[in-house]
């Protein structure tokens, strides 16, 4: 299904696999990449998740090819299959690091955006580009880069569809690390152990406070967090922590 899925240690790494077409999204590789992120959930050994494409691409977007096929219902459909990617990738439960190289263009950046931090290779370009095809953004890429950079900054990108080199999307706030090209997994796969080696239960908690602390009162999102601090407290990563604490030595999390 053009998506490849490998373990190192506690860490799910997923591959966007069509380098000759810069890892375009085919209508299945949708389908797969959600079943991806359902079964990373299910499994509590995997702590945390590298998303990456083969090649010298992270994502091209969209296949091109399928565009249009099947008329209204075909758009529909298609769209329905994006979305359940974008919101399964957004729904992991345990830290999601994008490592992306080259084109990482428009259901290509949303699914970057979907991830929690986002390590660039200094290669990288980003454009949210469907204005070229006389489309408005797709894939939720107006609401990630308003949550990212604010109206001003997603409406110039939107309206555009320029090209953003790594060094820019740095500044921009866009991304989290530039590094060289040659270095990129390694980099990212570093930053996803040491997130692996956290206590999984708590980060999963801190993803959903941050994805709804926007559109929350503050007394909205006490009572919130009040109902997941409890949650945390029965976790044995809890009594580890506490206990280390105490004992002035590093914690062993288990992500249990």
């Amino acid at each position: 299904m053009s998506i490849g899925f490998t373990i190192d240690g506690a860490v799910g790494i997923v591959t966007l696999d069509r380098p000759d077409k810069k890892n375009a999204m085919l209508l299945a590789m949708r389908d797969r990449l959600a079943e991806l992120c359902e079964e990373i959930n299910d499994r509590p050994e995997l702590r945390a998740v590298v998303l990456t494409g083969a090649g010298t691409d992270f994502c091209a977007g969209a296949d091109i090819g399928e565009m249009g096929m099947g008329g209204l219902n075909g758009s529909f459909l298609r769209a329905r299959h994006m979305h359940k990617a974008i919101r399964a990738l957004a729904r992991v439960q345990k830290p999601v690091i994008a490592a992306t190289r080259g084109v990482a263009v428009g259901m290509g950046l949303s699914m970057a955006l979907a991830a929690d931090v986002i390590v660039a290779s200094e290669t990288t370009r980003f454009s949210q580009i469907q204005r070229k095809i006389a489309l408005p953004p797709d894939a939720g890429g107006a609401w990630f880069l308003v949550r990212r950079l604010g109206v001003t900054q997603a409406k110039d990108l939107a309206f555009s569809a320029r090209m953003v080199g790594a060094d820019e999307a740095l500044a921009l706030g866009l991304v989290n690390k530039v590094v060289p090209d040659a270095a990129l997994m390694d980099q990212a796969l570093a930053l996803a152990h040491e997130y692996a080696a956290a206590p999984t239960i708590a980060l999963g908690l801190a993803k959903r406070m941050f994805d709804v602390a926007a559109t929350l009162t503050l007394d909205q999102f006490m009572d919130l967090e009040g109902s997941m601090l409890p949650l945390a407290v029965q976790a044995d990563d809890f009594k580890e922590g506490t206990q280390a604490f105490k004992d002035k030595r590093a914690a062993r999390f288990t992500g249990h």
